[in-house]
């Protein structure tokens, strides 16, 4: 039954994250906030360290024991899922054990720009990641890192 539940929402946000869906992030504005206020900012919100990203990196499923063709392999420049794939530009550390990517994806020949958040788990039943597509209206899903190499 979570394999079933699991499915209805990792599917559609794996090709959703490769397609655009008709959605554009919002264009980022020039703040008037004081220097000191812009300097706190940067200083929370940083580059992701090479070693805090790697239990994001691998082959991620619905069922880890038997992941077959609906395999998310992540890596620090791909994000990809079955018929979709992203270009990685950077991940930003938010500094509370979540991870956000900003990609470029393309599907059936569309390409739009996309973030995901990231926060690895550990579990009864393994490694995994909870995942926040943050230009989906935060839909959310759940991978578990697969059993074999895929």
């Amino acid at each position: 039954m979570r394999q079933l539940r699991l499915a209805t929402i990792v599917i559609p946000a794996l090709l959703l994250a490769g397609c655009g869906g008709g959605s554009t992030p919002p264009a980022q504005t020039a703040s008037a906030a004081p220097a000191a206020a812009q300097t706190s900012q940067a200083a929370a919100v940083a580059p992701a360290a090479d070693d805090a990203l790697k239990p994001l990196f691998g082959s991620w499923g619905l069922d880890p024991a038997n992941c077959g063709d609906q395999v998310l392999k992540i890596s620090k420049v791909r994000f990809e899922g079955p018929g979709s794939g992203c270009d990685i530009s950077g991940y930003t550390d938010n500094g509370d054990g979540n991870y956000t990517a900003a990609m470029t994806c393309t599907a059936n020949g569309a390409t739009a720009s996309e973030r995901i958040q990231m926060r690895p788990i550990f579990g009864p039943t393994g490694e995994g990641i909870d995942i926040v597509y943050l230009d989906r209206k935060n839909q959310t899903s759940e991978v578990l890192r697969c059993a074999a190499a895929n």
